[in-house]
């Protein structure tokens, strides 16, 4: 089996509960099939299950348990393989050659092969961020059964890391559905997973059935590597909005689990011993400007906005305890190799006059600047209000647009709904891969220095090279600001104490696949 460790992220840190161990049965040992059902109190509504389609941190953590890619990203930063056998990038670097794993079945019935491989890949390049950014001139194919090619017109030093990114994973699904998949999402569900779809009700619960003829990779779990082990019989998502509701119903045992847990009620949930909570790096959150059109389309305009922030305040109300919360205003975490402090110096304003004398340089006169935000991510609509609280008093005129998430995830495509969306970023293994920084989504990124610094980082000759590439990126960050990084977050999962197996890696976020009950 091959495995390549990438330029570390700094957030490689795993965080499980006893996540590999035994019974006598009786309750069930992992793997062993005990039956019975697994619930999660789960904080949104995914607006699609198709990962290639969007980064939705939902999207992401429900659909992983049905899908899978051809490889990932384990808990220590190395690249490992999933439904690939194997996989060896040619010395030219020019081909990235996957052997397939034989007899992995469809939750249809059907074999993987090759040719579902290859359409697969080709819908990831075709639909998603990274793929459309990196690989529009990738040509995949299959030279011989079992075998599948992704042929670069240039070496891409991160190529391999980006086909394993768990931001927006290429899953291996059947040619037929890919292929036949509106521009929306594919509208069935069918991978190779543990678990497969069962039903969807909108807005109430997704439910997934243990998928029995389940073929897992060889090796230790490891953040989203290795194997997996499914206990329960379904494992339900309750869509609970509500972070009060998903608390109590922790409590009384309605559910198993719950994510996203309100910080303010971590010290007494610690008190509760039929509980046990686990706290993880998750990324950050921002303030994404529209750059296509109206007020945050003028880079002086998005400069004010950042003058005025107070990032500390807006961190202390979103997440009420510095244990949960940083100010690192740069694109990395600190600990990473990919860290840099270049351009952060724009990040902390301490002088009122900066603000006003930008304001006065883009011509504001009082129009009125919409945020959109939402009340299901708690984080969000905690560092939105401040947020629109320091733009008043720095004379900007502000209207938050509070709605469920899925309608800012839509509305947030339209460059005359907004100037400002809330949102958050999941760890990434590499900074390229942010998808603020590409001209396709939300927000609309238009920066020559921007696209040079993610060609550079691309197409790298060393380690060395890459991380240079890199600074340059995070200049062209802060010279263009796409975006304001509000600082680094943590989030707290809770659940029942005698649940084992959960995993929680910064990379990969919630894992449940392998979760049983011990004795």
């Amino acid at each position: 089996m091959t495995t390549r460790k990438v330029i570390t992220t700094g957030a490689i840190l795993t965080l499980t509960l006893s996540a590999c161990g035994g019974g006598d049965g009786s309750n069930g040992t992992a793997g062993e099939g005990g039956g019975g059902e697994f619930n999660i109190g789960w904080n949104a509504q995914p607006p699609t299950l198709d990962p290639l389609v969007t980064t939705a941190t939902s999207t992401r953590d429900i659909s992983r348990n049905f899908y899978e890619p051809l490889i990932t990203i384990d808990a220590e930063g190395e690249v490992q393989t999933v439904l690939a056998e194997d996989y060896e990038v040619s010395e030219d670097g020019l081909e990235i050659t996957f052997t397939l794993r034989e007899g992995v079945l469809f939750h249809d019935g059907s074999e993987m092969e090759a040719e579902d491989v290859v359409a697969s890949l080709e819908g990831w390049i075709e639909r998603s961020g990274a793929g459309q950014t990196f690989f529009s001139e990738a040509e995949v194919s299959s030279p011989e059964e079992g075998v599948v090619t992704v042929t670069l017109p240039e070496p891409m030093y991160i190529a391999v890391e980006l086909l394993a990114d768990q931001s927006q994973l290429p899953v291996i699904m059947p040619a037929e559905i890919i292929e036949n998949a509106p521009e929306e999402g594919v509208e069935e569900f069918i991978g190779t997973g543990p678990y497969e779809m069962a039903e969807w009700s909108t807005d109430q619960f997704i439910r997934l059935e243990r998928f029995e003829d389940y073929e897992p990779p060889e090796g230790e779990a490891s953040g989203t590597a290795g194997e997996k082990a499914p206990y329960y019989d379904t494992i339900t998502f309750h869509i609970v909005t509500d972070s009060s509701t998903r608390v109590s119903g922790l409590q009384s045992g309605e559910y198993d689990a719950a994510n996203a847990l309100p910080l303010d009620n971590v010290e007494m949930l610690e008190g509760d011993g039929n509980l046990e909570l686990v706290s993880g790096e998750q990324g950050f959150n921002g303030a994404v400007f529209n750059k296509s059109e109206g007020l945050m389309s003028d880079v002086t305009m998005r400069q004010a906005v950042l003058a005025a922030i107070d990032a500390q305040e807006l961190q202390q109300s979103a997440f009420v305890d510095e244990e949960f919360y940083n100010t690192n205003g740069a694109l990395m975490p600190e600990d990473s190799a990919w860290y840099s402090d270049v351009g952060q110096e724009l990040f902390e304003n301490d002088d009122p006059a900066v603000v006003e004398d930008l304001l006065e340089d883009a011509g504001y006169d009082g129009e009125t600047v919409t945020i959109l935000t939402t009340r299901e991510y708690d984080d969000h609509y905690n560092a939105a209000v401040p947020l629109q609280q320091q733009l008043e008093e720095a004379g900007m005129n502000v209207e938050l647009d509070v709605t469920d998430w899925a309608t800012v995830l839509q509305n947030r495509t339209d460059p005359e709904a907004y100037d400002i969306f809330i949102t958050g970023f999941a760890p990434v293994t590499v900074p390229a891969t942010y998808v603020f920084l590409y001209d396709n989504w939300p927000g609309w990124t238009d920066s020559e220095d921007i696209a040079v610094a993610l060609d550079q980082i691309s197409t790298a000759a060393d380690e060395e090279s890459a991380l240079d590439a890199a600074e340059d990126l995070q200049q062209g960050f802060y010279d263009y600001l796409p975006m304001v990084k509000f600082g680094d977050k943590w989030t707290v999962t809770g659940m029942r104490a005698d649940i084992e197996g959960y995993e929680y890696a910064p990379l990969s976020g919630d894992i449940f696949y392998n979760v049983y009950e011990s004795d």
